[in-house]
């Protein structure tokens, strides 16, 4: 199938000290595509919230080819993929002017939207069109070991605007929180080149985040939070040079 289009202009807001897109406001976007897709398919969240079933994001890596900034107008192209294991993936691009900006690759489940329990992709008997055209599946598999040198670097309560109709913190949040983690002085020297998330347990209202954070390459960074002993989320950030 060909990709679903959608289109945004990036805003002054959305933008970092580089003028260049926000992690977060990539995630954000990247999150906005599929959930018109999944409009256009006739799959909105209410319908599925009549059939008790949500999408939740579990892996996204995001790859900066070039980048959005303010005022220009982007194309979002997105589509799904066969299901591997529990996950379902998909790919999204960011372009304009035909040039190439941003590549997510994205792995969701789907839950039960009350219990969250993990739902098998056999429960979702819509008419959903996957395209079978090869797409680099890994990010299924991917792992983020913890470094025995991650050290704390703080604490990060959540707070009400962190939260989205699930009542957990939203995924876009984590790219903002990830990045005030990160070295300022780093990463005011050095845009991000790639991300990789990964969503593990849920943070609530409420919740502290221990942050934990070390160097594993030049320009690499592993990151993560904790709550009551778990990891709630891990993260691997790629620096340009």
């Amino acid at each position: 199938m060909a990709f679903f289009q959608d289109h945004f202009t990036l805003s002054a807001s959305e933008a970092d000290l580089h003028r260049r897109i926000k992690l977060s406001a990539a995630l954000r976007h990247m999150q906005d595509a599929a959930s018109r897709h999944l409009d256009a398919l006739g799959y909105p969240y209410e319908r599925m919230m009549e059939l008790h079933q949500v999408f939740l994001l579990s892996k996204v890596e995001v790859i900066f080819e070039g980048t959005p900034v303010p005022e220009q107008r982007v194309t979002v192209c997105t589509r799904p993929h066969p299901p591997k294991g529990a996950f379902f993936l998909r790919e999204t691009h960011f372009e304009a002017e035909g040039e190439p900006l941003v590549l997510g690759k994205s792995a969701w489940i789907l839950a039960d939207c009350e219990t969250h329990q993990v739902l098998r992709p056999s429960v979702f008997l819509w008419d959903y069109p996957f395209d079978p055209v090869a797409f680099d599946g890994s990010i299924a598999r991917r792992r983020i070991p913890a470094p025995k040198e991650a050290a704390p670097l703080g604490v990060r309560p959540i707070r009400y605007s962190d939260l989205d109709a699930n009542r957990h913190v939203n995924n876009a949040v984590y790219g903002d929180m990830v990045c005030d983690f990160l070295p300022p002085d780093l990463l005011s020297r050095h845009p991000i080149r790639r991300a990789v998330l990964l969503y593990e347990h849920e943070a609530q209202l409420g919740d502290e985040l221990e942050i934990f954070g070390c160097p594993i390459q030049e320009k690499v960074w592993y990151l993560a939070g904790h709550k009551n002993g778990e990891r709630c989320f891990g993260a691997e950030i790629e620096l340009y040079e």
